[in-house]
């Protein structure tokens, strides 16, 4: 069974802002900046990974120990950072072995995507949430969601940041919109139905011209799926932005994302550039 989001769902996939933070490292060794993420409603983060002497790392048992407890600075995608005591990321165990969780004291549930990091960092640039009255946004998704056949859906935009991730003196946008008839809280139904969807697109100029990068996708199929029939059932999957932040401190924004489906979730970083695109860098989740 898989441990995170079925394939293709993985690359599209997880989390949130740049914050801050000290934390000596429980081994010698160059200064770790290791990264928590958790999505609204959760009471423990996941350990996304890590930035360590030029490379990244994933997370593992070895890097768990490494990072161990200790004080960490919180933040949401756009508000303001506090302090807060982690413990020791420990496995989840089956089936997701491979995933850690950190407890935190004290514990209280998120009520909206937070990161937890150990590197000392400012945000290099500002993130601003754009209104999601947005009529110029909003016939973004009308138009995307007309090229994928959906014709009848109401467009919902979820979430819409601005921020220079490159820092090449230009703004991209990330646009955010879902809609289905049945959800429970982060977790999308089984199998959408006519006219569901979730799309999550990145925006940049390029030579004068607006262009579309999408993230992640899920359209349901035009006909319901029949669990009678034999074809596979068409999971539905949200995809959702976690945040914007400067993991590595090489002055550019990473881009975290979550993605859900009714059995499991998951958290990504990627690395992105108007020329190169997405480059994943660290993914962590757990799932059936």
């Amino acid at each position: 069974m898989p441990r995170f989001l079925p394939e293709p769902r993985r690359t599209a996939l997880a989390l949130l802002c740049t914050l801050t933070g000290v934390i000596a490292p429980a081994q010698s060794g160059p200064a770790v900046n290791a990264v928590l993420v958790r999505a609204p409603g959760t009471s423990a983060p996941y350990l996304l990974g890590a930035w360590q002497a030029g490379t990244w790392r994933p997370a593992d048992a070895a890097l768990a120990a490494q990072v161990g407890a200790g004080t960490y600075t919180r933040r949401t995608l756009i508000g303001t950072t506090t302090r807060v005591s982690v413990a020791v990321p420990e496995s989840m165990g089956v089936p997701c072995e491979d995933t850690f969780q950190a407890a935190l004291r004290p514990d209280r549930e998120a009520q909206r995507f937070e990161v937890y990091t150990t590197a000392a960092a400012t945000p290099p640039r500002p993130v601003t949430a754009l209104p999601l009255t947005s009529a110029v946004y909003r016939e973004v998704i009308r138009t995307h969601l007309l090229r994928r056949g959906v014709t009848a859906s109401t467009v919902r935009l979820t979430a819409l940041l601005r921020a220079d991730l490159d820092g090449d003196g230009t703004q991209e946008v990330i646009v955010e919109a879902s809609a289905f008839r049945e959800r429970s809280g982060n977790f999308p139904p089984p199998t959408g139905q006519p006219g569901d969807y979730s799309v999550l697109l990145l925006r940049h100029v390029a030579a004068g011209k607006a262009v579309t990068t999408v993230l992640g996708e899920y359209i349901a199929p035009a006909t319901p799926w029949n669990p009678d029939s034999t074809e596979p059932m068409p999971l539905a999957t949200l995809y959702r932005v976690a945040g914007l932040a400067d993991l590595n401190g090489d002055g550019r924004l990473e881009l975290l994302t979550y993605g859900a489906y009714y059995e499991g979730d998951a958290f990504a970083a990627h690395e992105w550039t108007p020329g190169g695109g997405l480059t994943l860098r660290l993914e962590t989740g757990c799932g059936v």
